[in-house]
């Protein structure tokens, strides 16, 4: 059999697949794929006749693998979170690698608030969910006060499942920072991501135990529902 030094590239480029079938990782996976398809299309174009179909799809595989490659370098890149982001991130959300978070909050909104701005209305359906990360809320029934909430408090998941009328309501008694979750992008959301589901219904879990201790010593024992 007549030896071709060419072919010595189709052998190498088959050793290279071999090893990319053979690690872990899918970067180095994606990478010995590419130096694979690079090493093969010499062969491919010094032939008499240019192999065109093979070289075609040899530079598809090459810009598809390039491109996963891209996108597992920028995943990888380090996650700044602004100082509001920092801030809820740190009131239960640690659970949750922070580029996971920061998915989870680009998809609400960043409101400031000021003494008197309602994020519950008594009677009222609940639209969004937010969490306020500065200024302490007034919840009340009938014009009654019936505990005042703190930073870091879930309002309105409950509600917001049910489709119920809030039985209080809740307004800022304090300038204030929040965000909050339109209640359609938010299911959206949680069900293409259902890790971020479960850490939130923990973190609401959480959130229920604490307004439970801050309103039994108040209300002796009734329920208000504002933590629903």
């Amino acid at each position: 059999m007549k030896f071709e030094p060419l072919n010595l590239l189709v052998h190498f480029a088959n050793v290279l697949l071999l090893i990319s079938y053979s690690v872990r990782s899918m970067l180095w996976l994606r990478w010995f794929a590419v130096a694979s398809a690079v090493t093969a299309l010499p062969y491919y174009l010094a032939q008499e006749e240019v192999l065109w179909p093979p070289v075609l799809w040899a530079l598809v595989f090459i810009a598809l693998n390039l491109y996963q490659i891209a996108r597992i370098y920028a995943e990888r890149r380090p996650v700044v979170l602004s100082a509001d982001e920092q801030t809820l991130y740190d009131m239960g959300f640690q659970t949750l690698r922070p580029r996971q978070f920061l998915s989870f909050v680009v998809t609400g909104e960043w409101k400031d608030a000021r003494p008197g701005d309602q994020v519950l209305a008594e009677g009222g359906r609940v639209a969004a969910v937010c969490i306020p990360i500065a200024g302490r809320i007034d919840v009340r029934r009938q014009g009654q006060s019936l505990m005042t909430m703190e930073p870091g408090h879930v309002i309105g998941p409950g509600l917001a499942l049910t489709d119920t009328p809030s039985p209080v309501s809740a307004a800022f008694t304090e300038t204030g920072r929040y965000i909050q979750w339109p209640l359609a992008q938010l299911r959206i959301f949680l069900e293409r991501n259902p890790e971020l589901r479960i850490a939130l219904q923990r973190h609401v879990s959480q959130d229920l135990v604490r307004k439970l201790e801050a309103v039994l010593p108040v209300a002796n024992g009734d329920d208000t529902g504002a933590g629903s």
